[in-house]
């Protein structure tokens, strides 16, 4: 099967939501869910186990999902339409009448292979689950969904919080937030004029935190605690947890967080301009305004800033997502999370080595063993099975951690006092003879691949990643998967508990150490039927990895692996 009909697969359960598949052309705000707008909010109700729910905005009803409460397609702020693009997100309006809340809000807009322009402009919704009991206090687990900034949706049946709110016994809510040239975006001519917020271009970022901020304002009335809040997200989802955790405008806002594979990109505004114009020049020729690049540049330079505001608010979502190029799985060539001094400090993620950040929080990070083969097994370079494919995917994964977990954990630890948990997931990947869990060559091919710890941490299954890949979860690792998912949970529930996901009858789990020969990883695993759990002690950077490469190999081959990294993290 081909790489663009898996990804047809993969986003065939989008087609059948209602309402996720629009045209992105600014559409009009519909008002169908209530007869009026009501100019005022209401008094927070109690929580009392029933489906009807009242928040500050208006009157909720939910249905039940199993053995839980669920409520889909939730406001927490304004649509960010017509003059609200690229805007801080303002408050949502609250209604008259009782709003349904029984299938979920529109995903972001955002351009597919294959599928094209699907979404909406109007995406920011949330979806809440919680046990189906009369407890109260119960902590919050907000979960921001991957797809590197630029593609995804928390309507996946793999972000579903089912499972984490029954067995875990947590209030969980997936949140969409705005993608890509949507949600990151700074051009002087735009972004220029309003608030703080409003010219700092971290649309997706201000999204986060006004659902943080409904959350503390509303989550009482669903029976959760707004002072035990929990982020967490993986991959995209991962990057905003890390943006987070440094961002003045979320401070006291959550209490521990979860990185599951992110990566310590961050841009600077310079970078920002530097993109928005590159895509103005593209828009430009694409429509025939300029015959090239040169004569576009030209005519820019003749415009006048209302003219560029004029012409960038004119297009749709869909035609600025299609002139932006894309890489793997549809993701966009498009910088996010900007040091604008404001929303993010300009020192970036180096505050972390300072000692003082706006969110001081108990901290869980790790990666997979083998990131980077989900992306290699798809682009087949080089080609799968032979030795090189080896030696480049595994280099990759080697700078995944080094990146986006070591270099974090190190500078967090090394004057801050914060507790920080880390781990390597390697289910799937093969042991010291070779041997996987996984069906035929997948432990080859895949290995503990990037996203692989969702289904088990989040105890929903494959899901959509099925669809992509091919089924991995059969009869013959199920006990497996069930130990280990049931571990994984267990370490989870407790951290949102607690901020220590330590309990008893469960295996230590240390926090890092930097200290030479001090354990500093967790490695969740398990065989075909018992969990294999170690630890790491060795600590490694982006220039270590190098180093290896530089040793182990000899040329001609070191030089064309070393040439092919360099792509995905800067080796700088």
């Amino acid at each position: 099967m081909s790489f663009m009909m898996k990804l047809v697969y993969l986003f065939v359960p989008f087609i059948r939501l209602s309402n996720l598949i629009k045209r992105t052309v600014s559409p009009p705000i519909k008002r169908f869910f209530a007869p009026k707008i009501s100019d005022h909010t209401y008094e927070l109700g109690e929580w009392n186990n029933n489906a009807t729910v009242q928040t500050k905005n208006g009157l909720l009803t939910g249905y039940s999902d199993k053995n839980t409460w669920c409520w889909k397609g939730v406001p927490y702020a304004a649509p960010p339409v017509r003059e609200l693009r690229w805007r801080a997100p303002r408050s949502p309006v609250p209604w008259l009448g009782t709003r349904k809340t029984t299938k979920f809000g529109n995903t972001a807009a955002q351009f597919m292979p294959i599928l094209g322009p699907i979404g909406s402009e109007d995406c920011l919704y949330l979806n809440i689950w919680r046990p189906n009991s009369l407890e109260t206090e119960l902590p919050v687990y907000l979960y921001i969904h991957g797809g590197g900034n630029s593609i995804g949706t928390a309507a996946t049946t793999q972000y579903y919080g089912n499972a984490v709110a029954e067995k875990s016994k947590l209030l969980y809510i997936s949140v969409n937030y705005r993608l890509g040239a949507m949600g990151w975006f700074i051009h002087p001519a735009v972004t220029g004029s309003g608030s703080s917020g409003d010219q700092s271009g971290n649309f997706g970022t201000l999204d986060l935190i006004k659902s943080l901020e409904w959350v503390h304002e509303n989550i009482r009335a669903f029976g959760g605690d707004p002072n035990n809040i929990t982020i967490a997200g993986e991959s995209g989802g991962a990057f905003n947890v890390l943006s987070l955790l440094v961002s003045p405008a979320a401070k006291g806002l959550f209490h521990h967080a979860i990185s599951e594979s992110a990566l310590s990109l961050i841009w600077s505004p310079n970078d920002a301009i530097v993109q928005s114009n590159k895509l103005l020049v593209s828009l430009l020729v694409k429509e025939r305004k300029a015959d090239n690049e040169e004569e576009a540049e030209q005519l820019i330079s003749k415009m006048m800033d209302d003219e560029i505001n004029e012409y960038f608010r004119s297009k749709s979502a869909f035609t600025i997502t299609k002139n932006i190029p894309t890489k793997d799985f549809g993701m966009a060539e498009w910088h996010t999370i900007f040091t604008d001094g404001v929303i993010i400090p300009e020192e970036g993620y180096d505050v972390f080595s300072s000692g003082v950040w706006a969110n001081k929080v108990p901290l869980i990070i790790g990666c997979t063993k083998d990131e980077m083969k989900l992306f290699g097994y798809f682009r087949k370079d080089p080609p799968l099975n032979p030795r090189e494919y080896d030696l480049v995917w595994g280099y990759y994964s080697l700078l995944w951690r080094a990146n986006g977990v070591d270099v974090i954990a190190r500078k967090i630890t090394s004057n801050s006092g914060v507790p920080v948990y880390a781990y390597r997931f390697d289910w799937g990947s093969p042991d010291s003879n070779g041997l996987s869990v996984l069906p035929g060559n997948k432990g080859q091919e895949l290995g503990a691949h990037h996203s692989a710890e969702i289904p088990f941490f989040l105890g929903m299954g494959m899901g959509e990643i099925a669809m992509m890949i091919g089924k991995t979860h059969t009869k013959h690792n199920s006990l497996s998967r069930e130990r280990l998912t049931n571990l994984c949970m267990s370490y989870l529930a407790n951290f949102a508990k607690t901020g220590n996901p330590n309990g008893e009858k469960l295996p230590h789990w240390p926090t890092w150490d930097s200290t030479k020969g001090k354990e500093k990883i967790l490695v969740l695993d398990a065989g075909n039927s018992d969990l294999k759990l170690s630890y790491l002690k060795e600590m490694i950077s982006v220039r270590s990895v190098l180093d290896l490469v530089n040793t182990e190999l000899e040329e001609p081959e070191r030089g064309k692996v070393l040439a092919m990294l360099g792509d995905i993290i800067p080796l700088d």
